[in-house]
């Protein structure tokens, strides 16, 4: 099998996507309750980031093979997996902080 340097930045881009990606989620989450319109920040929330997952996947298929797809798609889940411990660790300090208060 032969990873090409193209290879390692797909799983780079699909990293640095996933977390954008599920930070944008989470942040609409966050903030959907705060919102004058709940409706069109998630409308434009998920406009937004599923375009630009969209679009990378199209750049990636026509500048790699198959492979390049699937390692792109490895790094998105990876990014997702990095986000996800992000915020239970940041959820668990919060807890502990406000515990000893």
């Amino acid at each position: 099998m032969n990873i090409s340097i193209f290879s390692l930045l797909s799983l780079v881009v699909g990293v640095i996507l996933g977390l954008l990606y599920f930070a944008g989620l989470w942040m609409t989450v966050k903030n959907i309750i705060k919102a004058s319109s709940p409706l069109v920040l998630s409308l434009v929330s998920f406009t937004v980031r599923t375009v630009t997952i969209f679009l990378a996947l199209i750049f990636v298929s026509r500048q790699g093979s198959f492979i390049d797809i699937i390692i792109f798609l490895i790094g998105f889940i990876i990014g997702r997996f990095i986000l996800h411990k992000r915020v239970l660790q940041a959820q668990k300090e919060q807890l502990e902080k406000d515990l000893k208060v």
